[in-house]
């Protein structure tokens, strides 16, 4: 009996190429004995608002092997957006490029590490094909639904079993990271840039201009106590380029990772035990990696999606579980310099402590709103009415008002707003 297959944005427009022809080679690589293709049904792998920088799709294929049996067969294909709707953007960034490069080199490196040391860890799902053409760069990677993993609701957030989870995951990837370098040299000078370059500088500081009165609007309407001490402290778009491209320098005398860069809930999995622990935690979407302080990591990820209850209550408490496991990891992989201590990572919380407030004003906004047909790329930048409305619906959704509520508040009393 076919399958059934729900597909959560009918409104995506499926490339032509993803097609059975594409999948051929892949299948007759990846499919010990396959023979034929008995169906192919390709749908959205997400729905709106879930995803903003790519093309996701699943596959699902019915084949055929050579011994007679039948199969069903999922993947992931995951490409660039056309550039009329945030690909050139998207491409500007490099976003493709680095994540060709985490799965092809640096994954693989990260887990023989781990292996040579008589450890399994597990990092990122299996990549099964990379293409690059002039146009694209299109990945596929084994469908993790099969395996029954899955994301948490990113508007409930993680609670303290996924953060504590993720955040022994990011300690993990941090350390090999670290061990890699040193064993293989730096990585590649994209890894040194961030958002904040100055190829984008034009790019995001419109960006911040062309939003800002939307969001002063909302910040009246959301109810918070001294509003006028937190619409004082908002920079202009200049500022806020300035302070960022401060924040992606790297001082090479302290401790620095590769981030993951883009720690939020939705780039994170879980598969459960039969009695509903979680068994086992991955991370997808490796495009926007960057060599600096772990701290960019560790705000990205807390200020994005762990639960309102415990977000800033539990605050060092993330910290400390993060850094017994990134010691118990160097320790592991004999990294050959000195461990830095809980203080030291605490301190760079704080230097860097300004990527709390630009991840809260940035990309917060969409990982909290709810999922809707007219989110995208090109919309939540454009210029014109219906940009400048979902900005101002974005901004004034509940759930996100719930957050700077709490968030602004603890950013003001670390002195995190005073740029």
């Amino acid at each position: 009996m076919a399958e059934k297959h729900g597909n959560p944005n009918e409104h995506l427009d499926i490339p032509k190429w993803v097609n059975e022809d594409y999948f051929l080679p892949i299948l007759e690589q990846d499919v010990i004995g396959f023979q034929k293709i008995i169906s192919f049904t390709p749908i959205a792998a997400t729905a709106p608002g879930d995803n903003y920088a790519s093309i996701m799709i699943r596959v699902h294929i019915d084949i055929l092997l050579k011994d007679g049996n039948e199969q069903k067969i999922s993947y992931i294909l995951k490409t660039q957006l056309d550039a009329s709707k945030g690909g050139a953007l998207i491409s500007q960034m490099g976003f493709f490029a680095k994540e060709k490069d985490m799965y092809k080199d640096h994954i693989p490196q990260f887990l023989r590490l781990y292996k040579e040391a008589g450890v399994d860890i597990e990092l990122a799902p299996k990549c099964v094909h990379i293409a690059e053409t002039p146009e694209r760069i299109t990945l596929v990677f084994e469908d993790l639904s099969r395996q029954n993993f899955r994301n948490v609701d990113r508007l409930k957030g993680f609670d303290m079993a996924h953060m504590r989870c993720v955040l022994r995951k990011l300690a993990e990837f941090h350390a090999a990271s670290v061990v890699n370098r040193l064993l293989n040299g730096p990585y590649d000078s994209k890894f040194y840039e961030s958002f904040f370059n100055e190829k984008n500088r034009a790019v995001f500081s419109n960006l911040r201009e062309l939003r800002e009165p939307q969001f002063r609007k909302a910040m009246l309407e959301w109810g918070l106590p001294d509003v006028d001490i937190y619409l004082k402290k908002q920079t202009t778009g200049s500022e806020y380029f300035d302070a960022g491209r401060k924040l992606s320098l790297v001082d090479e005398s302290e401790f620095n990772v590769l981030n993951h860069g883009d720690s939020w809930s939705n780039n994170i999995m879980f598969n459960y035990k039969e009695n509903g622990e979680i068994d086992r935690t991955i991370f997808v979407d490796l495009q926007v990696g960057k060599w600096g302080s772990p701290a960019q990591d560790l705000w990205y990820m807390i200020t994005t999606s762990a639960s309102l209850d415990i977000k800033v209550k539990e605050f060092d408490l993330f910290i400390r579980i993060y850094h017994d496991r990134l010691t118990e990891c160097l320790k592991i992989l004999k990294y050959s310099k000195p461990i830095p201590s809980l203080m030291d990572i605490q301190m760079q919380m704080l230097k860097y402590g300004l990527w709390g407030p630009i991840t809260a004003n940035g990309v917060m906004v969409v990982v909290l709103f709810p999922s809707d047909k007219d989110s995208n790329m090109d919309k939540l930048m454009g210029v014109g009415p219906e940009a400048d409305a979902l900005r101002e619906k974005s901004f004034k959704n509940p759930y996100y008002v719930k957050a700077m509520r709490q968030l602004l508040p603890f950013f003001h009393n670390k002195g995190l707003l005073d740029v």
